[in-house]
């Protein structure tokens, strides 16, 4: 991962102009030798210490390897009560009909990972997700990275591109990242978050499952560029300054999660920190 250490708040702007000039678009020649230029996704993930990892929910609290299936069996587990208790209907196919899905989609190249909307409800609700949270706004993830008080010195946004040259190359039983893509029927607080997901997985020769694994565990190719991953740091003594340049663009923890505890959050912090 390259790392930048910007100097103070007021380079931020300027560092990701320079990050979407450079892997913002690439240009391909269509069959007649003109040259057409497309815009590549870039996401961005805001941490409040410059030196933590990309670890999902689900690797903060077990460093044991789940296969595809075995994570599925967990989350189909739970989805009884939690239609019993909040009335929705997730429509989900018994275990052994998702087990089947994953086993006919997925080859040694490929994870095949169903339910995906109810897996993103999951990880919005703080159930252990291997689904690692992006958002395409560098300041909504700048303000993630700023909101809490933290007691380090540098707090990291950092900007990641999965094919900025278009195209993706994998070798068997290499870890690989995937995009999941914001297009999915959730919780509203997505679509304010403008949220985004990924997943990072091996194959496991001896079992032929997927397992997850950490999006650090990706190395670069042998030749091509793919997930290229940026973290651009800066000191959290400008994190006032920063919040409340957010916050003039509408940027807090109500608009972020639409909650009466998200709109006092916003209000305490408004009163006791930014004025």
């Amino acid at each position: 991962m390259k790392t930048i250490d910007l100097s103070n708040w007021g380079d931020f702007e300027a560092a990701i102009d320079d990050v979407r000039t450079q892997y913002g678009f690439r240009v391909l020649q269509d069959g007649n030798g003109n040259s057409i230029s497309l815009e590549n996704d870039i996401v961005f993930r805001g941490h409040a210490d410059a030196t933590w990892r990309l670890e999902t929910t689900l690797e903060r609290i077990t460093r044991e390897r789940y296969s595809v299936q075995q994570y599925l069996q967990r989350a189909d587990s739970v989805v009884n009560e939690i239609e019993s208790i909040t009335k929705a209907n997730w429509k989900m196919p018994n275990f052994p009909a998702i087990r089947e899905e994953i086993k006919n989609c997925s080859d040694s190249m490929r994870a095949h990972v169903p339910c995906y909307e109810y897996l993103v409800y999951l990880r919005h609700h703080g159930f252990p997700s291997p689904l690692l949270d992006w958002t395409r706004s560098p300041y909504i993830a700048a303000f993630f990275a700023l909101e809490q008080q933290c007691d380090v010195d540098r707090a990291s946004v950092i900007a990641f591109i999965e094919t900025p040259d278009g195209g993706k190359m994998h070798t068997e039983g290499g870890a690989m990242i995937r995009s999941m893509g914001p297009y999915v029927t959730t919780h509203s607080r997505h679509f304010a978050q403008k949220a985004s997901y990924s997943i990072a997985t091996v194959w496991d020769r001896e079992s032929k499952k997927h397992c997850f694994c950490p999006h650090e565990d990706v190395h670069a190719p042998l030749i091509g560029t793919q997930d290229v991953l940026i973290k651009l740091s800066f000191p959290r003594s400008d994190r006032i300054r920063a919040l409340k340049q957010l916050n003039d663009y509408n940027i807090n923890h109500f608009t972020l999660f639409q909650t009466d505890d998200a709109l006092i959050r916003s209000l305490g912090q408004r009163a006791f920190e930014l004025e």
